[in-house]
């Protein structure tokens, strides 16, 4: 949404904050790069209508092709008067074998508050100004293991399965600001826990395409979209206090669909996935799954063509993505890529559920590799 509303974000904040955040990232890659092999950074930009996202990952080869320590940092906006979400990760690869791989990555959504003015203060009529505060964080890990057959025939497969659980403590609070200066405060917090189960398979045919489909189911401990809300009384005294009931609740409503926005991004993926083939989350997912087919015309050049569909929660609809992706080699050391992807939402909760309403968005993914 645009227009009045204001965005507040916990001290420290603006440039200094995010570089202190990338300096950490990059302290410890420099470091293990004079006892190690190669060193990979990459990163990467999403921009969308009104959603932005960016990453910056760090890959460091430890032991001989065996072992690798990755540290990454993401950050994203779904909507313009939203805080931005920033989450640090720390992950290890250990390969295993000639077929194997095991990979487990720790990470944390730093806290962030956004503050949005549902009803302005109107003195003439001795009306108190209303404000909506929502507050999120995050801690999480992530275990997968991966299986290649690793041959040299004309077909070979893979497959991989992974587990994510991540702690999110959300809170919520109510502003009611008096024409006399006092305010009044609703607030709420609670807990939710999310686990995500995934599965994904691929396979090799010949040397020039490669056929993959991957699926993920997301659980939670409570309804995400009311964990953290406003109960039914806060809700009577928020109206009792604007004298207009009709109004407080559109206010509400219009408030509940930014923070289901800003809670996609939170919940419904890992911030890693949050890119032009991920597409925007809208809500929080209930599951996804995303056939994709790859055609490798030379050594140095890559296209992908994707689908995916994402169930959102009970309530909130679903969506249909449609993306392609290309990546060319710049030499042996770097390598660039391209995404842009198409978004159909079908939002049950704006509309009929008879007949929800399609909101169509796009994305545009930029990002390079650089290998030293």
């Amino acid at each position: 949404m645009k227009g009045e509303p204001s965005t507040r974000t916990p001290r420290p904040s603006g440039p200094l904050r995010h570089a202190c955040v990338l300096l950490g990232l990059l302290a410890p890659l420099l470091t293990a790069r004079a006892e190690s092999g190669d060193t990979t950074v990459s990163v990467e930009t999403t921009v969308g209508k009104d959603f932005r996202a960016w990453s910056l990952l760090g890959d460091v080869e430890l032991r001989d092709g065996a072992t690798f320590l990755t540290l990454g940092y993401t950050g994203a906006r779904p909507e313009a008067g939203t805080a931005l979400t920033h989450q640090l990760s720390l992950g290890a690869d250990q390969v295993l074998g000639e077929h194997w791989l095991l990979s487990a990555i720790v990470s944390t959504g730093l806290p962030k508050s956004t503050r949005v003015e549902l009803i302005p203060e109107r003195p003439a009529r001795r009306l108190p100004a209303v404000d909506a505060s929502t507050g999120y964080a995050s801690q999480g890990a992530l275990l997968s293991v991966s299986y290649d057959s690793a041959g040299l025939s004309d077909v070979e497969s893979g497959a991989d399965a992974s587990l994510a659980l991540t702690r999110h403590p959300l809170s919520r609070a109510l502003l009611v600001t008096h024409v006399q200066g006092n305010t009044t405060r609703y607030t709420r917090e609670d807990t939710l826990w999310a686990a995500r189960p995934g599965l994904g398979l691929r396979l090799l045919l010949g040397t020039r395409w490669e056929l993959g489909a991957r699926g993920s189911l997301s659980l939670y401990s409570e309804n995400p979209l009311s964990a953290g809300q406003f109960t039914e009384e806060e809700q009577a005294a928020m109206a009792r206090r604007v004298e207009n009931a009709v109004e407080a609740r559109r206010a509400l409503r219009r408030y509940q669909a930014r923070v289901n926005r800003d809670l996609g991004t939170v919940l419904a993926r890992r911030m890693a996935d949050v890119n032009a083939t991920a597409g925007i989350p809208t809500a929080p997912a209930r599951f996804d799954v995303r056939p994709s087919v790859t055609w490798k015309p030379g050594r140095d050049v890559r296209g992908q063509l994707s689908y995916a569909f994402t169930r959102y929660v009970s309530g909130e609809g679903w969506s249909h993505l449609l993306a392609t992706r290309w990546t060319v080699r710049l030499g042996t050391p770097l390598r660039v890529w391209a995404s842009v992807a198409l978004q159909q939402d079908h939002l049950e909760a704006a509309a009929d559920p008879e007949t929800p309403s399609p909101v169509h968005s796009g994305l545009v993914t930029l990002g390079g590799e650089y290998t030293f």
